[in-house]
């Protein structure tokens, strides 16, 4: 039961408890109340109109009596006498010839009051009422007297009924109400405070820094999605705590990887200057070529510190990007043609582009044409013979284009396919051989195919060599 039925219920028992168990003590003092008031009557003597109904009937059932003789009426009159704590008295004459009820002393001044009314009517000295009445039957006279008892409310003692009667109502009205609330606040909130401090224990686990604390919860109610809601948090800030330290330790790899790319062509720099300073190059070829590698050495640290403020700009999301619909079969062959003779003096030579017609993306040029740079770049690395084929083919889908870039190179270990697109990374983890790169060109394809909402993953291809498959989604073209 969810906490918002329980609320409802529970404010609607706190009205209807207190007012039925009111009800019932009410009527149980009123009870209470009208024996005491009312000790001789279980017949409501105090509504004259029921009273003088029953007296009537009682006539009639005394004629009816007198008639008949019969023992089923007079079982009946006797009855409806004793029910009522009436007394009836026949004469005939001045002789009782049949008496029902209760005995009552002789109460001669009622008698003679109503003999002075002719035998018929009411009189009464406050402690008891007689109703008499005539009854001719057969050319015989009867009298018939009915006695009852009159009870006289007194005022003080009425009034000290209905202020007893109030106080006892407002005491027992307020113990029910409190007793009710009792119960019902441990109706609603049990409910509440336990999933409470389920969940502060929570929180304090996570506050201990224990990420792995989980809340089981198998309530029904509000409760449920905010455990399952804090679940996911706990989830989302522990992958966040062991990204953070996943990225500390890249961050730590990072400086130790510039800091070894970087000294590397700085030495070969500086032995080059101090064999210019200390005249061995005594001859302009040497110094010719000592200068040569002092440029080389120079371009690469350019090179280097390229691609690592391109990376941070992208990284940190501050790298200009300003996306068009490309047809990538036009962008691959304008890029091909631009750049087919440089490829082809590093090693690399295109054996076969074949790319869908009109196939569109949304993409930044500029990135574009750097991810095919830094993929054919890292072929041109790591080729281990003179020239390395590289084909580059696509396929069209419903949603999506890929793009696959292969080469006939060394490829690399499985357990590092994974690991290529990580900054810095290299399959020369000893870094013995800078030559080939600082690893930030894999890099930054894939910061490159994240901005344009794709993918890029590597595979080795079973003839041997690598793939890079890239897959963007299409758009329309214009």
């Amino acid at each position: 039961m969810t906490i918002k039925k329980r609320m409802f219920i529970s404010n609607i028992l706190m009205i209807i408890i207190p007012a039925f168990l009111a009800v019932i003590i009410l009527a149980g003092c009123l009870f209470i109340f009208l024996a005491s008031m009312f000790p001789h009557a279980e017949y409501r003597l105090g509504f004259q109109e029921e009273l003088t109904e029953t007296r009537y009937e009682v006539v009639e059932l005394v004629r009816e009596w007198l008639d008949k003789a019969d023992l089923e009426t007079e079982a009946e009159l006797l009855e409806l006498v004793q029910e009522n704590r009436l007394t009836l008295q026949i004469y005939q004459g001045q002789q009782i010839i049949q008496r029902f009820g209760d005995e009552v002393l002789p109460q001669k001044q009622l008698e003679q009051s109503l003999a002075a009314l002719d035998g018929s009517g009411t009189v009464s000295n406050g402690t008891f009422a007689l109703f008499g009445e005539q009854l001719l039957l057969d050319g015989k006279t009867y009298q018939i007297h009915i006695y009852n008892p009159v009870v006289i409310l007194s005022h003080d003692r009425l009034k000290l009924w209905v202020v007893g009667i109030g106080f006892f109502m407002v005491v027992v009205l307020v113990f029910i109400i409190f007793i009710t609330n009792r119960f019902l606040i441990k109706f609603v909130f049990k409910r509440i405070s336990d999933p409470l401090q389920t969940l502060a224990e929570g929180v304090h686990q996570i506050r201990d820094g224990n990420l792995t604390h989980r809340i089981f919860y198998s309530g029904e109610d509000e409760f449920k999605p905010v455990c399952e809601d804090f679940n996911e948090m706990a989830e989302r800030l522990r992958i966040s705590v062991v990204q953070l330290q996943k990225e500390e330790e890249s961050r730590k790899e990072l400086l130790a990887s510039i800091s070894h790319d970087i000294r590397s062509p700085l030495t070969s720099i500086r032995a080059y200057v101090d064999g210019l300073l200390d005249g061995i190059a005594d001859t302009k070829e040497k110094q010719k070529a000592y200068l040569g590698i002092i440029q080389k050495k120079t371009s690469e640290i350019d090179q280097m510190v390229k691609k690592l403020f391109l990376f941070s700009k992208m990284d940190i999301g501050e790298y200009p990007y300003s996306p068009e619909i490309l047809d990538v079969s036009r962008e691959m062959e304008d890029f091909i043609t631009a750049s087919e003779e440089e490829y082809q003096h590093r090693g690399l030579n295109f054996q076969n582009v074949s790319i869908p017609q009109e196939s569109f993306i949304c993409a930044d040029p500029t990135y574009f044409r750097s991810i095919l740079t830094n993929l054919l770049d890292n072929s041109a690395k790591y080729k281990e013979k003179e020239t390395v084929s590289v084909s580059i083919t696509g396929e069209r889908f419903k949603h999506r284009m890929v793009v696959y870039v292969d080469d006939d190179g060394p490829g690399v270990p499985e357990d590092a396919l994974p690991k290529l697109f990580d900054v810095f990374y290299r399959n020369d983890l000893s870094r013995n051989n800078p030559n080939q790169g600082s690893g930030l060109g894999l890099a930054i394809v894939a910061k490159a195919v994240e901005r344009m909402d794709g993918a890029v993953h590597a595979e080795n291809l079973p003839q041997g060599g690598l793939r890079m498959v890239l897959e963007f989604p299409t758009v329309k073209g214009e």
